[in-house]
């Protein structure tokens, strides 16, 4: 390689709107880090800045000509990116995208950008980087998927952690299930690749000593190997590798227990399926896994087949799977629902608003059906091939300011019936009554610093998710700052504790939020 061209500094962001930005967020963002942890040291890198628009405004004054900004988007925040890029460039800057988004779309990022990487960047960051000190950097890059041997530990010492609620650590990407409406196979694949578990051990010692008492396992899927898959094997290799497979996660979660603090709980991602392994299950709640987002999304079994998730189960047997999962491995299950599935009427909505307040759920995430780039839904509604049909096939719905909205005509609802839906399944769950009810379930009048913290959450997320719910773009718009500030700092002196260097903490004298007496 010549030497390099030009030195300059790297800027590592993930954009925000404005109308988002508060002064906490809830979890850390996982991409900036691991990037950050990727790039060479070299003398021609003067500065490495990361910036989370969800907490920080962008530090244009700080951007000299010749610098290269790296932005990670999903679909959600695209075109934030796009705006942002177009600003940085401006001054002079040189913008690489990377992402789902971008691995998904590569050539519409390319009109926004100097560069797009598709796929993993563990393998190909580095040389990109080297690409650009020497004037060689190419138009794209793709990094695939990678081994989980070269999955990278994160560089949090560059990221403002005082300004997040729960820390997160990968430990498997992938997913073998096969969601219409998920992305995440699509982008990751849906065979488990598992990070070692020394690795992962080793990065939540670090998010403990700087004052993470929570973290969020961001997997795919936190059970990738179930009984079912093991009996299913096609062949003895199949089956040794999915027996090894599963032996890894016990060992994880054995661990947990043995070498984490036990002031640190966690959070993560399941299926269903879990329910049916007793054996998972009590590994789950030795290694101080206290709750769980699980994709419940439909309570009929038209809803569930038409989203490809005939491995859940509707009625009685949902409700006695949940109740098993709450006894045996953790106590706290975030429910997410759908509303917009095509087999949807207002009387199913109606319906699973009820269930979603008796089921003995802890949490509840609501959110109309989006077709997300790359998955079946998107591609059979573009091809005419679904009951839903999109409103116009061709139009690039992420681009457009007023998303989120229902993209699609419903052959059983109207638009503003989809989002009533959405509005007061939020309201009706996350209402006063109905949160001080769960509470006396959980025992927590009992105990005043739970309460309060639950409290704190439930209507932290209700303040800001209930127009579309978790995973819209534009879920804040006309959320009250002062007061969305004011629950987060309440959340964060009830759920963190000061770094170990500027505190000593042991286990016995840390408060237990939320875990079990």
């Amino acid at each position: 390689m010549s030497l390099p061209a030009r030195s300059f500094s790297i800027f590592l962001v993930n954009p925000a709107p404005e109308a988002e930005r508060i002064e906490f967020s809830f979890i850390t963002p996982r991409a900036l880090p691991v990037l950050a942890a990727l790039i060479p040291e070299e003398e021609y890198i003067r500065d490495i800045h990361l910036v989370d628009q969800a907490v920080e405004p962008f530090p244009f004054e700080k951007v000299q000509p010749g610098d290269l900004i790296g932005i990670s988007i999903h679909t959600f925040n695209a075109r934030f990116g796009y705006t942002l890029a177009e600003k940085i460039r401006e001054r002079g800057g040189t913008v690489v995208f990377g992402g789902p988004h971008p691995s998904i779309f590569p050539d519409e990022a390319a009109k926004h950008g100097d560069c797009v990487v598709q796929g993993d960047a563990e393998e190909i960051w580095a040389k990109l980087i080297e690409d650009y000190a020497a004037g060689q950097l190419l138009p794209q890059y793709n990094g695939g998927r990678v081994a989980p041997q070269h999955f990278t530990p994160a560089r949090w010492d560059l990221l403002r952690l005082k300004r997040y609620l729960v820390g997160s650590v990968q430990t498997v990407r992938g997913c073998p299930k096969k969601c219409s409406f998920c992305s995440v196979w699509v982008q990751d694949g849906r065979v488990p690749r598992l990070r070692a578990n020394d690795a992962i051990i080793h990065e939540l010692q670090q998010l403990y000593d700087a004052g993470f008492r929570f973290v969020m396992f961001a997997d795919d899927n936190f059970y990738p190997y179930t009984l079912q898959d093991i009996s299913n094997a096609r062949s003895e290799q199949e089956r040794g590798d999915l027996e090894a497979g599963m032996e890894q996660r016990l060992d994880l979660m054995a661990r947990l227990s043995a070498e984490i603090p036990k002031d640190m709980h966690f959070f993560t991602q399941i299926t269903m399926e879990v329910a049916d392994d007793p054996v998972y299950m009590k590994a789950m709640r030795k290694g101080r896994v206290l709750g769980a987002l699980i994709g419940i999304e439909s309570i009929t079994e038209e809803g569930l087949k038409a989203t490809n998730k005939d491995f859940n189960v509707t009625g009685a047997d949902l409700a006695d799977r949940l109740e098993t999962i709450r006894k045996n491995a953790f106590p706290y299950i975030m429910g997410s629902f759908i509303f917009g599935i095509e087999t949807d009427t207002e009387e199913s909505v109606n319906h699973t608003i009820e269930f979603a307040r008796d089921c003995g759920i802890a949490l509840a995430q609501y959110i109309p059906l989006t077709p997300l780039p790359g998955t079946v839904d998107f591609h059979m509604m573009r091809k005419g091939k679904k009951a839903l049909k999109l409103k116009k096939p061709d139009y690039d719905y992420w681009l457009d300011p007023d998303h989120p909205r229902i993209l699609y005509d419903h052959p059983l609802m109207k638009d503003e019936q989809i989002l009533a839906g959405v509005e007061k399944a939020w309201r009706r769950f996350y209402s006063v009554p109905s949160t001080l009810k769960r509470a006396f379930k959980f025992g927590w009048f009992r105990e005043p610093r739970k309460l309060l913290a639950y409290f704190v959450v439930c209507q932290g997320l209700l303040s800001r998710y209930r127009r579309y719910g978790i995973s819209a773009d534009s879920a804040v718009r006309g959320t009250k700052h002062k007061i969305a500030n004011l629950l987060g700092r309440a959340a964060m002196s009830l759920m963190k504790r000061p770094p170990v260097e500027a505190a000593t903490i042991t286990p016995e004298s840390a408060p237990e939020v939320f875990a079990e007496s």
